[in-house]
């Protein structure tokens, strides 16, 4: 029996889609609100009217989401945060809300040129993936994939797709440096998968504890195994051609 590469059952039962229209950015909007507001109550639900989680830093993102494609539900999606090249005082939500824990001499967000850095946040995977699983301690769901039923063996990727996709995503708007804020657990969970992250910031209690990590385009594609750099490629093509059937700028 032929043996199928880990993201080609990937690529069986999901899609990976730019959430630029109104329909998907509420598939979107919906995942965070079942996720961060019902599930795991890092937002409040009466904060959010109509099921929808969003904030101010939505009209500033590039929002990726991956889809199920039997039933076209969402699965997962993820937020890239861009500075506006017109708003020189614009602050990643990290840096607003976390910045005085950054404490790193070089890769501290403002010792590095706005147009190259991003951060990545939002990230979630729907509650009704991770629970097939029995996995409902986080919002990222499992980071592994060694499961016996096909379809059962591609749902712990989506987490591991939208990583990848989020480091896509920074490439295709070349912008190198990626930062997020995470949970110092999550953050050696990805360190094990090949993401280099740095922590630049003090611990802090914010929905949790979390710290901020840095981490570049290329510290990854040095650092990750076949099964990463497979899935990258294959998202990074995916995004990369429907950014230029639909005349996104970065195509």
């Amino acid at each position: 029996m032929t043996t199928l590469s880990l993201d080609s059952y990937f690529q069986s039962y999901f899609d990976v889609l730019f959430a630029n229209t109104p329909e998907l950015l509420e598939q979107a909007h919906r995942i965070r609100y079942d996720v961060y507001c019902r599930e795991f109550h890092y937002e409040r639900e009466e904060d959010c009217p109509g099921g929808i989680e969003r904030d101010e830093y939505d009209k500033h993102s590039l929002h990726v989401l991956v889809a199920h494609k039997t039933t076209k539900v969402g699965a997962g999606c993820v937020r890239m945060v861009q500075p506006p090249a017109d708003d020189p005082d614009f602050l990643l939500p990290m840096e607003l809300h976390c910045g005085h824990t950054l404490n790193h001499p070089e890769r501290h967000p403002q010792r590095i040129p706005r147009h190259s850095l991003a951060e990545i946040s939002r990230l979630a995977v729907h509650t009704s993936f991770r629970r097939r699983l029995g996995e409902s301690e986080s919002p990222f769901g499992a980071l592994s994939y060694e499961l016996d039923q096909q379809e059962r063996r591609s749902f712990p990727m989506v987490s591991l797709a939208l990583f990848a996709g989020a480091t896509a995503l920074l490439a295709l708007a070349q912008r190198p440096h990626m930062f997020v804020m995470m949970e110092p657990r999550l953050a050696r969970r990805l360190q094990g998968l090949g993401f280099p992250f740095v922590q630049v910031g003090e611990r802090m209690d914010y929905h949790g504890v979390r710290a901020a990590y840095h981490v570049t385009i290329d510290e990854c594609l040095e650092s990750w195994g076949d099964t990463m750099l497979q899935m990258y490629h294959l998202i990074h093509t995916a995004l990369r051609e429907r950014a230029a059937r639909q005349g996104l700028p970065f195509a």
